[in-house]
């Protein structure tokens, strides 16, 4: 039997025209491909017409993978198949990557890691925001406001991130939005600090509301406005975000 072969790729943030040449050559010679739900009929369109297409909707809740579509995974590369594993931004960046690799080193299974453009990025340089800019920002975290165990809580050292990074951008959901802001602000960041929440980053509905600390909050008090707002989304916190009225270009 030949040998199979697993690749852990990385989607991008969701414009087609973003996914790496790489990513295109492995989904070309996959013969099963798992893949985020949410990924578009355009990329997924790589792989060869006879390809297995299995989507991960039912089987994953984002940030872990069913132990059935994990053993799924692993059966088919035994069976000396080529095997993709599509998932949305970076496999690595707030992803399931990381944990379907150990699966494959525990399984003896070969595998290669497509790195992709993270949404996080990608949906600031759309909405016109550098994360850095010389003058204005020299350092940056990325965060996640909540976590698979309950979406309202998050093990995040508030009192270092919301005052020890120049620009904070974090991967937001419909539960965690406000919290991320109170959390901000009850731990020493600036109401006036520049922000803007970006949702459905480099697609053709991107959307992105703009302001201050202070008037997010304001509009977040609100559920009904909260509703109002694409989910998921990406939160980004600092005076970068004030570069967006000059450099916007895609919305």
């Amino acid at each position: 039997m030949a040998e199979g072969k697993l690749f852990i790729i990385g989607a991008g943030p969701g414009d087609p025209e973003l996914l790496t040449i790489k990513a295109s050559r492995c989904l070309k010679v996959c013969d099963v491909l798992f893949h985020d739900a949410s990924i578009a009929e355009e990329i997924l369109c790589f792989a060869p017409e006879g390809t297995e297409k299995i989507s991960l909707s039912n089987e994953s809740d984002g940030e872990t993978i069913s132990k059935p579509a994990m053993d799924e995974i692993i059966k088919a590369v035994k069976a000396g198949k080529t095997v993709g594993v599509l998932l949305e931004g970076d496999p690595f960046i707030f992803g399931v990557g990381a944990e379907v690799a150990r699966k494959a080193v525990e399984a003896g299974c070969k595998f290669e890691l497509v790195p992709g453009i993270t949404s996080a990025s990608a949906a600031a340089v759309y909405a016109g925001i550098p994360l850095t800019y010389r003058g204005y920002a020299s350092t940056l975290a990325f965060a996640i406001g909540h976590s698979s165990l309950n979406r309202r809580y998050t093990d995040i050292d508030w009192p270092r991130v919301a005052i020890g990074m120049q620009t904070l951008i974090f991967f937001i959901n419909e539960d965690s939005l406000s919290m991320v802001i109170e959390k901000l602000l009850a731990n020493g960041r600036d109401p006036r600090t520049p922000a803007a929440i970006v949702s459905s980053g480099t697609r053709k509905d991107q959307s992105t509301i703009a302001g201050n600390l202070g008037e997010l909050r304001s509009m977040t008090e609100d559920e009904r406005q909260i509703k109002k707002i694409p989910m998921p989304a990406v939160l980004i916190v600092g005076d970068v975000v004030g570069l967006r009225q000059e450099l916007k270009w895609f919305e």
